[in-house]
């Protein structure tokens, strides 16, 4: 069940992105990426004033909209006026846990809130409609930039992002701890298990469960034999070897060689072969001017998009 769909224009009519797969389904504003656990029934153009115009998501009245990071929401209220034949806004809803859309004649404009009052991500316009049934929506609003929309999209509809990256902006770096949670995550969406922790973390710097369970697969080490390196950013190349390591996990065997990069002098002699083997499979790809930069930091967009490619590589 796969399909697109025209949805919604933010300000300055910046447009969206809906792509179905399964029984979950990925909303995208702009640079927000958003989760629905449903379909929308269609979409509606609405403008209020001269110069903007937009397109609200139409839902089922019921339907309730959270935010699945437990951020809080803002909702701009909007009804129609007569006089002026635009919508306005008539009510501001700051910190709400929830929305319950009950009306067919208001619009609903919905963002995420940071730990104050600011929004976190341009929001998404819904109006409700009659006669479909209920689901729930969730709103996450993790930013990424337009580059990695739809392949991120495709990573978050599977499910194959971690708790600690929901509601992130995800243009920033990645850190070990992070990754290594990705990792798991990955694992468990590819064979089928749930990972169980071990009661005891290896680490003294962190009794994170994704990281003992990370390290108890195999997929990671600490940065010495006690500290895993929590906060510590996690670089390009290290990424393709923890992924290398969990492709050795499923099974698969490392083919020996070397990637065709610009730079491949500069790889780590212990980052080679999982550099190349992730390279051959498209996994991972350089830059424009032919080059890894296998220690430059790993954007967590990045991340997510070389799990899917991981993901994929096992389901075809």
């Amino acid at each position: 069940m796969k399909k697109l769909l025209a949805v919604l224009l933010s300000s300055c009519l910046l447009a969206g992105l809906l792509a179905v797969g399964g029984a979950a389904a990925t909303l995208q504003s702009n640079q927000a990426v958003y989760r629905l656990n449903q379909d929308p029934v269609g979409t509606q153009s609405f403008s209020y004033s001269e110069t903007q115009t937009h397109t609200a998501t139409l839902v089922p009245l019921g339907t309730v909209i959270e935010s699945g990071s437990g951020a809080a929401l803002m909702v701009e209220v909007f009804t129609y006026q007569a006089s002026s034949g635009f919508w306005a806004r008539t009510a501001l809803l700051s910190s709400q846990s929830r929305l319950e859309v009950s009306r067919t004649d208001e619009i609903y404009h919905v963002s995420t809130l940071d730990a104050g009052s600011t929004p976190l991500d341009r929001g998404i316009w819904v109006r409700g409609e009659n006669g479909a049934a209920t689901h729930p929506i969730a709103i996450t609003g993790e930013p990424v930039d337009e580059w990695a929309l739809d392949l991120v999209n495709q990573a978050i509809s599977l499910n194959l992002i971690p708790a600690c990256l929901k509601g992130q902006d995800l243009r920033t770096d990645i850190t070990r701890t992070q990754f290594a949670a990705l990792a798991v995550r990955l694992y468990e969406a590819i064979s089928g298990t749930v990972v169980q922790a071990p009661a005891v973390s290896p680490f003294t710097d962190t009794s994170d469960p994704e990281v003992a369970k990370a390290h108890a697969l195999g997929l990671v080490a600490g940065v010495s034999p006690t500290e895993f390196g929590v906060d510590v950013p996690l670089n390009r190349e290290q990424a393709a070897t923890m992924l290398g390591a969990l492709c050795q996990v499923l099974g698969s065997e490392l083919s020996a060689g070397a990637a065709s990069f610009t730079d491949s002098a500069s790889i780590s002699s212990w980052a080679v072969t999982p550099v190349a083997y992730m390279a051959q499979n498209g996994v991972i790809a350089g830059y424009e001017d032919g080059s890894f930069r296998p220690h430059a930091s790993a954007q967590r967009q990045a991340c997510l998009i070389m799990a899917l490619r991981v993901f994929q590589m096992y389901q075809s």
